[in-house]
């Protein structure tokens, strides 16, 4: 870039601009593979910890319907985000050997890269080309399969996190009995965790006491709490682990998506497909990132609701003073943030889309006058 910046002329400009998006994406690549080495612990006791809080036996209908829709979520999203980048791998890395084969075919076309790399030799020699090819391939690889890592690995654990909080939710709405008579009934849906709860705990329903229910009730809350208060760590453990990299993400992601989209427009033609395809790919990267952050931010407040909403005026004054302490420490949503700047969730999206569309009106009309 140093080097083609002492021209000084729109083409070198221009030369630049095309050069930005992969720069940023060879930062974001380096930036979110580090920490996944360096804190390999924390990494592996994520995924130890997540394992064992599945549930194990019998489950509801409302907890099958919530696990099987988070799951199924997240396989499309691997499944989509994965193929994206196979194919911005395949559309980056292709022209040169497209060009190859043109030249076998005995057409007289010149020898391209895939990048802009600068060296103290001539790059076209005969076994020197050849050379530089393959390294530029397999950095091209490299960059994008870390992406890919790291990207998917932040989704995974978010998801999976964010299953656990709705999971703890049912918990809680069903957590005291209510039965069902004037004041409760059949049509609200407490009843139907009441009608369960019924079925299956019938003789604790028809023979427990005061005292036996608070006892039973203290048990359950103490179990609550603790799996609060693992997926509040786990999810700090997840900030740990990616807030820095996020931090580099969104703070390039607005120049990556300006430039990427000032090269669709001016520079490619309307049927070459190598930064409209990166451009794309940077968009959903973004807003998967975003996505999956203000879904952790919902989940975690639905806990709240979730003690409002369960049968808390039945429970002994002991019982409901624990719930208002867990009440409010739930009403602080759970996030994860750019390094402390600030918070992930479809708000930063939007931001960064309107910062990435004043640079590109900005360069748009630096480039007409």
């Amino acid at each position: 870039m140093l080097e083609t910046a002492k021209g000084g002329s729109f083409q070198d400009a221009v030369a630049i601009f095309r050069m930005m998006p992969c720069v940023g994406y060879l930062l974001l690549a380096m930036a979110k593979s580090y920490k996944l080495v360096v804190y390999r612990p924390v990494y592996e006791n994520l995924i130890n910890e997540l394992r064992d809080m599945w549930p194990k036996g019998e489950i509801t209908a409302e907890e099958h319907s919530i696990i099987k829709s988070a799951l199924n979520q997240l396989s499309n999203v691997i499944s989509v985000y994965y193929w994206c980048n196979n194919a911005l791998l395949v559309i980056f890395l292709s022209p040169p050997f497209v060009e190859i084969f043109k030249r076998a075919m005995g057409n007289d076309v010149p020898l391209i890269f895939s990048f802009y790399y600068w060296f103290p030799f001539d790059p076209l020699q005969r076994v020197y080309y050849e050379t530089i090819l393959v390294l530029q391939t397999w950095h091209g690889l490299l960059t994008i399969w870390f992406m890919v890592c790291g990207d998917l690995l932040f989704c995974i654990f978010v998801s999976h996190i964010t299953t656990q909080f709705d999971l703890l939710s049912v918990r809680i709405k069903r957590l005291i009995y209510v039965p069902i008579d004037d004041q409760l009934i059949k049509a609200y849906p407490m009843s139907e965790y009441s009608r369960q709860h019924h079925l299956k705990n019938k003789q604790a329903v028809e023979t427990y006491t005061e005292t036996m229910w608070e006892h039973k009730h203290r048990k359950e809350l103490t179990d609550i709490v603790k799996r609060h208060y693992a997926l509040i760590r786990l999810s700090g453990d997840v900030e740990d682990l990616f807030s820095f990299a996020l931090l580099i993400n969104f703070s390039n992601s607005s120049v990556i998506i300006c430039f990427c989209g000032f090269c669709s427009v001016i520079v490619e033609k309307w049927n070459e497909m190598v930064y409209k395809s990166f451009l794309a790919t940077a968009l959903l990267q973004t807003w998967l990132l975003s996505w999956y952050g203000q879904r952790l931010l919902e989940s975690s407040t639905s806990v709240s609701t979730s003690i409002y909403n369960n049968g808390w005026y039945k429970a002994s004054i002991k019982i409901r003073n624990s719930l208002i302490i867990i009440l409010h420490r739930s009403q602080k949503a759970v996030h994860v943030t750019t390094y402390g700047f600030s918070i992930i969730s479809l708000a930063s999206y939007t931001t960064i889309i309107k910062t990435a569309w004043s640079y590109f009106t900005l360069l748009l009309n630096v480039y007409k006058k």
